[in-house]
């Protein structure tokens, strides 16, 4: 692996990964109908050839074996990938692209503030995935990867070439003449909008065989408009939009001719599911000779960039929330020049046990471009891009949508031709198990409990150990501010059984301790507060030994005696036996049995008599 492009957190041994094709399609190249998919039939220039060479969307969760820097090396996997994963520049086919994300797994998380994703930029980006075995809070708060998946084609101002025809669909962006296709998952084109700026990989990277400008669309990025006059490149036509779970709608007409030129629409991801998912294809670019709208040199003409990919798992879910994932919407300030078109909608899976009815998604598609056609009559507008795929498995808000972009219109507000975006993928009650079943289970405390002796002592239990470095146990005398009292090593072994003596001197009120687990990374992870009584009490109540094996007693101190009843509950509340007793004044010893016939695990131990009503945690371990 390459250096890390976002992120400061390097891989840790155990640490979850996701693997995820981002690109990876051929295409066919012929200059006719049939380029993209390779067949006609459907009315529609555009696509991918589905063959063995299709990994684009292939996706699974893994575990790493090693540790890798920021610098980057190489990863060993726990197990081997099911699919397969190619990186390749372009050359033959458009270039293939991976990427390898570090899943950051939680018990539970609350989320402080909007989180968006890094934008695509040809390597990594566009891809937001987060877990938690517990509840995640949406906290109000919106989960955004809008916009930034597959960019849109740049637009570029051409002055004409001679040579060319009306009727391409795909020509060299160093022809001088037509516009720009989009990105998408069979490649990159050399022109790209980046954020409103044009990014020109240089005439060695033109990014799809045979050409990256004219009408075609490659994968399911938007065709750029083809001109009604190529050698001039004056007759301005509309870019297509770009696809993803529905297709994008058509560039518009060209301006003054009125030929059916525009770019062709994106096609849809026909082998999108719920363990497969790409970004939204970018749309393509209009022509421009005039350079018109805001910003200049024909960027105004540009496609829009489709959104990104959001996977979300959680145990519950509470709160309301938001999740963006739309394409961008094109330019709308141009005048004389043709519109860009809209990018397709992103990628959505959500996963919960409830909350899920809180959770509004978007994956629509972004509008077309629209233009005023500058006083001089109807200049091609933009095609809009298609909608989304949303997977949950249970029913989200009421507003949930994965739209169609809307077509742009031009001078009169007509739409000359573009077509809008159609629907795409809205899924609900989805049986949604791998990948995310693949994810291990973050640290669990199990329990911590604290017993004044002559010294302290604290114990506590763990699940799910793995990745663990240390403990730190920290003591404070108010609850709040909480200082180290000591540290003790990991033994990652899954499953552990943890003591430790404080040799504090003793005071006379309470004290509170909690124990933090300690990645390699430095991430921690908070236990429950336990509290020691103060002196007055604190002989009052204790078990001894805890954890038992098959013996233990429990003292009671007792101001009036009386009658009292002992109770033992498992984790569920179940209660697993319980005693009455007569109690004397002062301290009595109850034997605690029998203990050999429970499971191992923590039980609750409840007294109820006179005065006295306590609880506290008793662990088995036979």
């Amino acid at each position: 692996m390459g250096a890390v492009t976002y992120g400061t957190t390097p891989i840790n041994s155990g640490d979850v990964l996701l693997v995820i094709q981002m690109q990876g399609a051929q295409i066919s190249a012929v200059n006719d109908s049939t380029y993209g998919k390779g067949i006609t039939g459907d009315g529609r220039v555009n696509g991918y050839l589905n063959n063995a060479q299709l990994l684009a969307g292939n996706m699974e969760y893994v575990v790493a074996a090693n540790s890798v820097g920021l610098s980057g090396g190489t990863v060993n996997l726990v197990s081997a990938t099911i699919n397969s994963y190619k990186n390749a520049d372009f050359s033959t086919d458009g270039q293939y692209r991976y990427q390898v994300i570090r899943v950051a797994s939680y018990n539970n998380l609350v989320l402080g503030a909007n989180i968006s994703a890094p934008a695509w930029n040809g390597i990594s980006g566009g891809v937001i995935v987060i877990y938690a075995s517990g509840n995640i809070d949406l906290n109000g708060k919106t989960i955004s990867a809008a916009a930034a998946g597959f960019r849109g084609g740049a637009g570029i101002v051409m002055a004409g070439a001679p040579g060319l025809l009306k009727t391409d669909f795909v020509t060299a962006s160093s022809s001088t003449t037509n516009g720009s296709k989009g990105e998408g998952i069979a490649g990159m084109p050399r022109f790209i909008n980046n954020n409103n700026t044009l990014l020109d990989n240089g005439a060695a990277l033109e990014g799809y065989p045979g050409g990256s400008f004219a009408a075609g669309a490659p994968g399911n990025a938007g065709g750029g408009g083809t001109d009604g006059n190529p050698t001039s490149n004056n007759e301005n036509s509309g870019g297509g939009g770009g696809s993803n779970g529905g297709p994008g709608g058509k560039g518009g007409n060209s301006w003054s001719s009125n030929i059916v030129v525009g770019g062709e629409p994106g096609a849809i991801f026909a082998q999108a599911g719920i363990t497969r998912l790409v970004m939204g294809g970018g749309g393509g670019a209009g022509t421009t000779n005039n350079a018109t709208g805001t910003p200049g040199g024909g960027i105004a003409s540009s496609g829009a960039a489709g959104g990104g990919i959001v996977l979300l798992y959680a145990g519950t879910f509470t709160n309301t929330g938001t999740i963006d994932v739309s394409g961008g919407s094109a330019n709308n300030t141009v005048l004389n020049d043709g519109g860009g078109g809209g990018g397709a909608g992103g990628s959505v899976v959500i996963k919960g046990g409830s909350g899920l009815n809180g959770i509004t998604v978007y994956a629509n598609g972004g509008n077309g471009g629209n233009n005023d056609g500058g006083g001089s009559g109807p200049h091609g507008p933009g095609g809009g891009g298609g909608g989304g795929l949303i997977y949950a498995n249970m029913p989200l808000n009421a507003a949930s949508s994965a739209n169609g972009g809307i077509h742009g219109t031009t001078n009169g507000g007509i739409s000359y031709n573009s077509l809008s975006g159609a629907g795409g993928i809205f899924l609900q009650n989805q049986i949604i198990t791998p990948p995310v079943l693949c994810l291990p289970l973050p640290l669990n405390f199990l329990y911590l409990s604290a017993i004044r002796n002559n010294n302290i002592q604290l114990d506590w239990q763990v699940n799910n150990e793995t990745g663990i470095q240390s403990y730190t146990i920290e003591r404070s005398f108010n609850g709040i501010d909480f200082v180290p009292a000591g540290n003790m090593g990991a033994r990652s072994s899954g499953t552990g059984h943890y003591s430790f003596i404080d040799l504090t001197p003793i005071t006379a009120g309470d004290i509170f301790y909690r124990v933090k687990a300690i990645k390699a990374n430095g991430e921690g992870l908070y236990s429950a507060i336990a509290t020691v009584k103060g002196t007055a009490g604190s002989r009052n109540f204790f078990v001894t030994p805890n954890p038992a094996n098959d013996l233990a007693s429990l003292t009671v101190t007792s101001a009036d005696g009386g009658m009292a009843t002992v109770r033992l509950m498992d984790i569920s509340g179940r209660v697993v036996w319980q005693f009455r007793q007569q109690i004397n004044r002062g301290i009595n010893v109850l034997r605690l049995q029998p203990l050999q016939v429970l499971h191992n695990g923590v039980y609750l131990l409840q007294y109820n008599g006179g005065q006295i009503s306590r609880k506290t945690v008793l662990a088995i371990e036979h």
